[in-house]
C-alpha cells in the first residue's frame, strides 16, 4: 500500500483506501498514530483522550438538532441541565460529547473567566490571593 491520495479516497492503516472525505480519513490515521504511539510508550502515562462534536454558532433549537442527531448515532439519551444540552458516551476509557450551550449560560461562564487574570498564586500563603 502507498500513502498517495487517490480522488475521493485517503489510506489509512489497517483500513487500506477509504472512501471518506480527507478530513474524516486525517482523524482516522490520526486515532491509529495515537494507538501506535501509546503502544510505542508503555513507560509514559496513559493520555487522557476526550471527543467533541462542534454544535456551530445557530441558534438554541439548531445547536440541539446537532446534539440529538449526535446522540441517535451514538444510541444515547441526551440531557438538559443548566443552560447545556448533552449526549456522552464512553468508548473503554476515551470520552466523546457533544454539547450545545445557550448564550446566557456562554456569556455568565466568559464573564466569570474574565477574572482568572486578577488572581494571582501566593507562594508564601500556599493558594491564591
Amino acid at each position: 500500500m502507498t500513502d498517495a491520495v487517490r480522488a475521493g479516497m485517503e489510506w489509512v492503516p489497517r483500513f487500506g483506501m477509504l472512501e471518506v472525505p480527507c478530513d474524516r480519513a486525517e482523524l482516522i490515521r490520526g486515532l491509529f498514530e495515537l494507538a501506535a504511539w501509546v503502544a510505542d510508550h508503555p513507560e509514559l502515562s496513559l493520555p487522557i483522550v476526550t471527543g467533541r462534536v462542534y454544535t456551530g454558532d445557530g441558534d438554541w433549537p439548531a445547536k440541539c438538532r446537532v446534539v440529538d442527531q449526535v446522540a441517535e448515532a451514538l444510541g444515547e439519551v441526551p440531557v438538559e441541565d443548566d443552560g447545556r444540552y448533552t449526549v456522552h458516551k464512553a468508548f473503554g476509557p476515551i470520552e466523546f460529547y457533544s454539547t450545545a450551550i445557550t448564550c446566557q449560560e456562554m456569556a455568565a461562564f466568559h464573564a466569570h473567566m474574565s477574572y482568572a487574570a486578577n488572581v494571582q498564586p501566593d507562594p508564601a500563603a500556599g493558594g491564591a490571593r
